[in-house]
């Protein structure tokens, strides 16, 4: 597991009609990573997030996920 900074499309709580770009710290396993590069077959991609939380995210409300250096 790797640490990333995940950016994804999410509905604007002030405007449902609309969405809002967010970023989330996320623990990513390599498996996670080959099917965001790989073709569309997920239609679901799953990350760690917080105390071991699953954040399961549909791969087209994916926006960007950059490599992290913890502190």
């Amino acid at each position: 597991m790797k640490h990333y900074l995940l950016q994804y499309w999410a509905y604007n709580e002030n405007d449902e009609t609309t969405t809002v770009l967010r970023s989330k710290e996320v623990l990513a396993s390599d498996e996670t990573v080959n099917a965001m590069l790989g073709d569309k077959k997920h239609q679901y991609l799953r990350f760690i997030i917080n105390d071991g939380q699953d954040f399961i995210i549909s791969v087209d409300c994916v926006h960007s996920l950059t490599t992290r250096i913890p502190d």
